[in-house]
């Protein structure tokens, strides 16, 4: 009787090793499903969970020596599917877009700053070194499991019926698991995406050698030849691009709510001040970060979609937005506090004076992401390039104190002459910080609509105090929408754009491309892309060449006057 493997314990025995070497994995692998498909995920079987038990165990009958060898390695696996599946399943909860391994690795470095500079220290240090400390122990985990499941398979080969019975309900269990309803709805198996990443990898050089054939030819057919701009006549133009805002301030009711008093404080402002105002919405290829893919097509006239595309632009021989300036006899100047090291690929957008974070002479305290306020840089850069200025300007200002987390609101001072170094900004009350509920990672609605406020509030009062004596067109336009834990999930990637003038004129072209009045755009979706900003400004601004011959007199479609 005791030939019969179903009365030998030691054949039984297998099963709890085997079970071990099931349960772990099955949780690992599952446990990033419950992002999307809830704690049901759960109860899906892992397709990788039981083909690697099932590979453990072939290797352990048929080399029961490799006990050191292949356990560890079932464990990386199961480590990486992990991480895979956990950054596949996160990403779009926050970003609204599918994870891109071979470019989203590039970014490991920006999340590390992003999280230096925004997370608490002491959550951020203890995550630094508990997350390698989790890894490795888990790995540890995993291995001992898998050795001792190994270990038990491989003593129990030559008892053979009942293991060989297990190892085929094992496979067979892989193979029927895909045919189960739940696995359909929640997904059984991270290889089909994992594939999909390789694929992709495996085709980012023919992507980019597409996108520099792309800018290539929009490079050779943008034209030298026609007087670029001269319908603005010489006026200034001031380009503020506002950091992270987003439709959501518009769309949903809760963020209008906090902001409708505002918007029509400001509107009622600028309109005191004797300026007009019409608004749109444009689409964005950024969500929630990136705002370089967003300033980048906003210059360029091109949609940058992601990484490789702006490398292929920063190759490029494609005319930025303030190339188009400089041809007109415009100075150009780019206000970009935040850049805190060298940046040699801002050479690229060719404005003539670049002013980055260490050339503003700030001397208040930092604001998380935010090295220094708005209204400090927006001061900064008046008196030294637009005050005293006799010839026209672009200036573009990328404002910062709408980053994440959105819970250091400064104070705007109505005296801007006050800022002195910036260390105005180390008294009380100077810079209101707003609670974050615990759980939580930012102050939620309430401080992304403070920090709308004070961006906008910068840039009105900017407007009216500084550059009503002026003849300027100005442009205020978000750079993305905020990650999704403030617009809620599935949202459009659409911003505001408000250009304002204290000529109506120059405001008509805008108007007949569907620009309507107010601070607050009603445009349905869908939306342009922002892209479409710059080859509209340019058609609707300069002469084309078949209304006059080059260098002879140019029509005047807008009036000097206020019209």
């Amino acid at each position: 009787m005791h030939s019969r493997d179903v009365e030998n314990p030691r054949s039984r025995s297998l099963l709890v090793p085997l079970l071990l070497g099931l349960f772990l994995p099955q949780l690992l692998l599952r446990l990033p499903a419950v992002a999307a498909g809830g704690p049901l995920a759960l109860l899906v079987p892992s397709v990788e969970a039981f083909l690697l038990a099932a590979a453990v165990g072939v290797s352990a009958w048929l080399w029961p020596g490799g006990r050191r060898v292949v356990p560890p390695i079932a464990a990386v696996l199961v480590e990486f599917l992990f991480v895979f599946s956990l950054a596949d399943a996160l990403l779009p909860l926050f970003f609204n877009r599918s994870l891109a391994l071979a470019m989203d690795l590039g970014y490991v470095p920006d999340l590390f700053w992003l999280l230096w500079n925004t997370a608490p220290r002491r959550l951020f240090v203890g995550g630094l070194v508990l997350l390698p400390l989790l890894l490795a122990a888990l790995g540890y985990g995993l291995t001992g499991l898998y050795a001792a499941y190994y270990r038990a398979a491989a003593e129990r080969r030559a008892h053979g019926r009942v293991a060989r019975l297990v190892l085929l309900g094992v496979c067979g269990a892989a193979a029927l698991i895909e045919l189960l309803p739940a696995a359909r709805a929640h997904g059984s198996t991270a290889v089909p995406r994992l594939a999909e990443e390789l694929a992709n990898a495996l085709g980012t050089r023919r992507y980019v050698a597409e996108r520099r054939q792309e800018y290539q030819a929009l490079a050779a057919a943008e034209s030298a030849s026609r007087r670029a701009l001269d319908r603005l006549q010489g006026r200034d133009v001031f380009l503020f691009v506002l950091e992270s805002y987003g439709y959501t301030l518009y769309s949903e009711p809760q963020h209008f709510a906090l902001a409708e008093a505002f918007l029509t404080h400001l509107e009622a402002r600028l309109q005191s001040a004797g300026y007009r105002i019409v608004s749109n919405l444009l689409s964005s290829p950024a969500f929630g970060g990136n705002s370089w893919l967003a300033d980048s097509t906003l210059a360029a006239g091109v949609r940058i979609a992601d990484q490789a595309a702006y490398t292929a632009l920063l190759e490029s021989e494609v005319k930025p937005m303030a190339a188009w300036f400089n041809e007109a006899g415009y100075r150009t100047v780019n206000s970009m506090p935040a850049t805190t090291y060298d940046w040699p690929e801002g050479d690229f957008y060719r404005f003539q004076r670049k002013y980055y974070y260490r050339d503003f002479g700030y001397r208040g305290p930092s604001l998380k992401w935010a090295p220094m306020t708005d209204q400090f840089a927006v001061r900064a850069i008046h008196e030294r390039e637009v005050a005293g200025s006799r010839e026209p300007l672009f200036v573009q200002y990328v404002m910062i104190s709408g980053h994440y987390p959105f819970s250091l609101i400064p104070r705007l001072f109505e005296d801007w002459s006050g800022l002195g170094d910036g260390s105005v900004y180390l008294k009380e009350g100077a810079v209101r910080a707003l609670p974050i509920p615990a759980g939580a990672a930012t102050p939620g609605a309430a401080g992304y609509a403070a920090a709308m406020e004070y961006q906008l509030s910068v840039a009105v009062d900017y407007a009216v105090k500084f550059l009503a004596g002026r003849r300027a067109l100005i442009v205020v336009v978000g750079d993305h929408q905020p990650y999704s834990g403030i617009t809620g999930q599935g949202k459009s990637r659409s911003v505001p754009i408000h250009v304002l003038s204290r000529e109506a004129a120059v405001l008509e072209p805008f108007r007949e491309r569907g620009y309507t009045g107010g601070l607050v755009p009603y445009q349905p979706l869908p939306h342009a892309g922002l892209e479409s900003f710059l080859p509209a400004l340019l058609e609707d601004f300069t002469t084309p060449l078949s209304s006059g011959a080059a260098g002879g007199a140019q029509p005047q479609r807008i009036p000097q006057g206020d019209g």
